[in-house]
């Protein structure tokens, strides 16, 4: 009697259990979007907090776990006015460790916590400019009232493969892509390794390995069509660094035939202060100054993207050298002078 009941009690287990995947099944069939939409907010309500924990200390320095939660009862996106516990607050520090590679120590001494590796925010980088964008897009979400007084320009580059392609680049995962190049009227489809993005002009660029002779390819995110993250792994090559790769680069392509030099330029003052704020390059050194004009220096590949740049500024910036550069740009200036005057 008593195995009887047992395998009745077993039996019934399994069959409810059965019944339970079902209804799980149906639910989730029928309330997708609901669901969906219920792991975004928490997604996002998430994301947030890792920005606001981020930005908290870095802002005030090393903090203890009381005076976090503190802060954390008082700040805005805490609507629900709820403690921070401290197992969350845990799992906060590890998610920030997984997604953006910062680490937050705890200091024994004083049970202070703080960012280690500070100089990864503080740098220059991708990681840097992609939270301080996220920082932005939380503080503009959490004040509706401002949208229609703060404006970006459209960013033709297609966000949801940038999502892609960052993830696919953390896990180390080749991504499937069916690509429209503007030189080639039909589409290519092939698989990328993909190493590293780089945003210029309003565009993003990836680069990476297509699997071709052709070695380190870039490809523009706006000429994807689609992007697929797949199951098959890659490691990048040791010795590849991106800032050794775009070291001496002005834009976005790297030429074979084309060698840094030595460029200078004369800015007017006034545009000199513009250029000591936003540097044209990485390499930039004011190495003259008078009242009326500065004299900068670089060490890069003065490519088409740095001439048009350079011919942007009109009558603010002369070329000094090198003479190549600067004969390039003076015919450029003599072809538009012709064109413009031919109709008059």
């Amino acid at each position: 009697m008593v195995v009887f009941e047992t395998k009745v009690s077993v039996a019934s287990a399994e069959i409810w259990h059965k019944i339970n995947l079902l209804k799980t099944f149906y639910f989730c069939h029928y309330f997708a979007e609901d669901i969906i939409n219920f792991v975004s907010v928490m997604a996002k309500n998430y994301f947030k907090s890792y920005i606001w924990l981020l930005e908290t200390l870095q802002s005030r320095g090393p903090l203890t776990l009381k005076e976090i939660k503190k802060l954390w009862i008082n700040c805005s996106i805490n609507e629900d006015g709820k403690e921070l516990a401290t197992r969350t607050f845990a799992n906060h520090i590890a998610s920030i460790a997984d997604i953006f590679g910062i680490d937050i120590k705890c200091d024994r001494r004083d049970n202070t916590y703080c960012i280690e590796n500070t100089e990864d925010l503080n740098g220059r980088g991708i990681r840097n400019w992609m939270l301080n964008a996220l920082s932005l897009k939380s503080l503009l979400a959490e004040g509706a009232s401002l949208h229609d007084r703060i404006f970006f320009d459209e960013v033709p580059s297609k966000d949801k493969f940038l999502s892609v392609i960052i993830q696919a680049i953390r896990d180390g995962k080749k991504v499937e892509i069916r690509y429209q190049s503007y030189r080639k009227p039909d589409e290519d489809h092939f698989v990328f390794e993909p190493y590293f993005l780089k945003e210029f002009k309003r565009r993003w660029y990836l680069y990476g390995y297509k699997g071709d002779p052709d070695g380190c390819r870039m490809l523009a995110l706006d000429r994807m069509i689609t992007a697929t993250i797949t199951s098959e792994g890659f490691t990048s090559p040791k010795e590849f660094s991106a800032d050794g790769y775009f070291g001496n680069i002005y834009g976005v392509r790297v030429y074979s035939d084309m060698k840094p030099e030595k460029v200078l330029l004369k800015v007017s003052s006034m545009q000199t202060k513009y250029f000591r704020s936003l540097p044209l390059h990485r390499s930039q050194e004011e190495i003259d100054t008078h009242e009326d004009y500065s004299v900068f220096s670089y060490f890069l590949t003065a490519d088409y993207d740095f001439k048009q740049d350079v011919l942007s500024y009109g009558k603010e910036v002369e070329v000094l050298a090198p003479q190549s550069l600067r004969d390039a740009i003076a015919a450029t200036i003599n072809h538009l002078s012709e064109t413009y005057n031919a109709n008059i």
